[in-house]
């Protein structure tokens, strides 16, 4: 004759126990829900980090065309500042705020990012295709002997 003997399903090693399933289940959920929080503020920061890289890059090179224009003995022009524009800022166009005994017309270049927004002005002098008369933005250049005098 055969013995056939059942065992009680405690005493069986391979059914986990359902405590142990829900807290499988609840750290899971909680795994998910921190990565999803971080991925989401991780994509926001880039776009700050984005906006601001953007107005950075076009601020030193309308600086940089300003003084490559000026070593030739040359204005550079507004129509002539397209091509340094990085990525898509908004433009605002308003009365000189500084420097108004030089300028009397301000172009505002507004890059929009999730934390903060980055700006810079570029001054105009007057006439149909003004000259850029100062740019002034994130990206302002320091002079070699502004440097120098600091350290000293």
């Amino acid at each position: 004759m055969s013995t056939i003997s059942f065992d009680a399903p405690e005493a069986r090693s391979g059914y986990p126990s359902s405590k142990f399933l829900t807290t499988n289940y609840y750290q899971t959920g909680i795994k998910i829900t921190v990565w999803t929080l971080g991925l989401i503020v991780l994509c926001l920061a880039m776009v700050d980090f984005y906006a601001q890289t953007h107005a950075n890059e076009t601020g030193i090179a309308l600086q940089s065309a300003q003084n490559e224009k000026l070593e030739i003995n040359e204005d550079l022009r507004i129509s002539d500042i397209d091509k340094y524009i990085v990525g898509s800022p908004v433009v605002r166009t308003r009365p000189a705020d500084k420097y108004t005994n030089m300028c009397k017309q301000m172009k505002e270049y507004t890059w929009k990012g999730f934390f903060k927004n980055y700006s810079i002005s570029v001054y105009l002098g007057l006439g149909n295709d003004p000259s850029v008369d100062y740019v002034h933005g994130p990206g302002d250049l320091v002079q070699e002997s502004d440097q120098k005098s600091s350290s000293l």
